[in-house]
């Protein structure tokens, strides 16, 4: 089951009770919100509706006047029967030029109404005669080719910078069984200018016309700072409108399209959301100041409680945390709150009491260190005293009284260094002059067969470290490892320095040439495993690891490998070192 704080569970009670409040103001805003964006949404549409169909109509009329122009028309139909350039040709032209002259005065918005004879265009223009003449020059002939691979019956959108707004509308109908054509020309800036007129008031909103891309078309209206629809594609479902943000001042407008039914663009228009809710923003206000006004008071609440209960309660559970890193020295302060004072004594009173209970289990583990030191120090492997008194004697039997001698004193020294050692830490030095005097009785047993070698640079030699650390693996490495006799065993005692995260390490590194360990002993001593009974003539392992984690609070780290496939067994050493020994590799470089 979840827990919560009682600063959680006083918050959710007073949501729960303020919720449904708030909710019913907000829902109530929101419904009447709608309700008007809804109607006035249908409004626009419609209007926008009309102004479409309206336009579409415009553009099938001059379709059809131009469809009729190419097929009932007498002197269309002769002007490519006549050599180009006669009399009768020049006459038919005029009275084509004239009957155009007269016709562009009945077709609103058309601008251009012109024939192509594919060697001569003669044309009408609202606009400036010298521009038109050599836009329909230079488009004329992608124009018709256009139109063919286009669908029939439907305008062709065209741009030309030189037409006032870039982009117009062009419609072409081929005179059946002749080379020429009439078209017409309309711009799209005519037709802005014309949806403009219903929304003329720039509070009001904007409209603009687009390709099916999402490209805009035409010249923009003076009102430019209407962006919100820029470089969005227009919705495919005519009947769907939308929301937008303009990007510059942040406003949200409603977005209504409606798509051509006579050429590929979309007319659409903007209207701000603001004057769509005219007189809704009061009350709006007065629902906010009212939800604000709960907030206030419930922020009120909460400064109490928090002085009254919460801040305790944190002082309280920041004391648990501190005393459960071990920071033992930890005490409340008490306030006027008799429930919080007792709590206050009561948590002082614990913390005293696991800082002394502390103490004493700290003397303990000191105490159980030096126990162990001790066992450690009378395992000694009774076959060691054998083999180093049968040793003696058979020099003795040989009369070797120089060797004798020399056994005497490493054996003497080994166990000078076993039995006096009553110090918790020794040098590292001291150390390897202990293993020295191991290895040197154990080369007495196996002449021209073993081989010890320390690599130790002279500045570590100086750190102190348990006693007895190093030497019981390098016994092992002999008792495990030299399992052929014949053959030559080396092992090798490196030290480094290493540095983690800003604390020194002593880095010791044991490796011989011998059988390696197994999987399973290997898995088992890094896992901190106890070994079977069998395994356990591996001196003084376990017990080492044991002492040193002890010693170093669990900071010291001990790794078993093997050093190559083919075998030899690796034991890695790592020691944190004190803060006087921190600068020991500045020195060593």
């Amino acid at each position: 089951m979840l827990k919560l704080s009682i600063k959680t569970q006083l918050i959710i009670s007073f949501f729960v009770v303020m919720l449904p409040v708030v909710l019913f103001l907000v829902a109530n805003t929101l419904y009447a919100k709608n309700v008007v964006r809804d109607k006035v949404s249908e409004t626009y549409r419609n209007t926008l509706d009309i102004f479409a169909e309206k336009t579409d109509r415009s553009l099938s009329e001059v379709s059809n006047y131009l469809n009729k122009m190419g097929v009932l028309d007498f002197d269309v139909g002769l002007l490519s029967s006549f050599p180009y350039g006669s009399d009768n040709y020049v006459l038919t032209k005029i009275r084509i030029q004239n009957k155009l002259q007269r016709d562009i005065v009945f077709y609103n918005p058309v601008d251009t109404l012109f024939v192509y004879s594919g060697q001569d265009i003669f044309f009408s223009t609202t606009g400036s005669y010298a521009v038109m003449n050599h836009v329909l020059n230079d488009n004329l002939d992608g124009i018709i080719k256009s139109n063919k691979a286009s669908a029939q019956g439907r305008w062709l959108l065209w741009y030309d910078a030189r037409v006032p707004g870039g982009d117009f509308l062009v419609k072409v109908t081929q005179v059946p069984d002749s080379n020429v054509y009439v078209g017409s020309i309309i711009r799209i800036s005519e037709l802005l200018n014309q949806l403009a007129i219903q929304w003329k008031d720039g509070k009001i909103g904007e409209s603009a016309i687009y390709r099916k891309d999402g490209m805009r078309l035409g010249v923009p209206t003076k009102w430019d700072h209407f962006a919100a629809a820029d470089n969005e594609t227009p919705p495919q479902n005519a009947e769907l409108y939308q929301f937008v943000k303009d990007k510059q001042t942040g406003k949200r407008f409603l977005r209504v399209d409606r798509p051509s039914g006579q050429a590929d663009f979309t007319i659409n228009i903007l209207v701000p959301e603001s004057y769509m809710l005219q007189g809704l923003p009061y009350f709006q206000k007065a629902t906010y100041i009212l939800n604000f006004g709960l907030l206030f008071i419930f922020a009120l609440y909460l400064f109490f409680i928090r002085h009254m209960l919460f801040k305790p309660l944190q002082l309280l559970i920041a004391g648990m945390k501190k005393l459960s890193l071990g920071m033992l020295d930890v005490r409340l302060q008490t306030n006027e709150t008799l429930e919080f004072v007792f709590l206050a004594n009561t948590f002082n009173n614990m913390a005293e009491q696991i800082k002394s209970l502390r103490i004493g289990v700290y003397e303990e583990q000191l105490r159980v260190q030096k126990i162990e030191l001790k066992q450690l120090q009378a395992q000694i492997n009774p076959h060691f005293y054998m083999n180093s008194l049968n040793i003696i004697y058979n020099f003795a039997a040989l009369k070797d009284t120089d060797s004798v001698k020399k056994m005497s004193l490493h054996l003497a020294d080994y166990f000078r260094f076993i039995m006096r050692v009553n110090r918790d830490l020794i040098t590292l030095d001291e150390e390897l002059r202990h293993i020295r005097n191991y290895m040197d009785i154990q080369k007495f047993r196996f002449p021209n067969k073993l081989d010890c070698v320390c690599d130790m640079p002279n500045k570590l030699k100086s750190i102190p470290l348990p006693a007895l650390t190093i030497q019981p693996f390098v016994e092992n490495a002999i008792i495990h490892g030299f399992v052929n006799h014949r053959q030559p065993f080396k092992i090798t005692v490196r030290g480094s320095l290493l540095h983690e995260q800003g604390d020194a390490f002593l880095l010791i590194a044991i490796e011989d040439t011998g059988i390696g360990f197994t999987e399973d002993v290997m898995r088992r001593l890094n896992e901190g495993e106890g070994l079977m009974s069998v395994e356990t003539s591996r001196l003084g392992i376990l017990n080492v690891i044991q002492r040193l984690k002890l010693r170093y609070d669990g900071r010291a780290d001990i790794r078993f490998y093997n050093v190559t496939e083919n075998g030899g067994a690796g034991v890695r050493i790592q020691l944190p070192l004190a803060e006087e020994h921190g600068q020991i590799e500045e020195e060593i470089v």
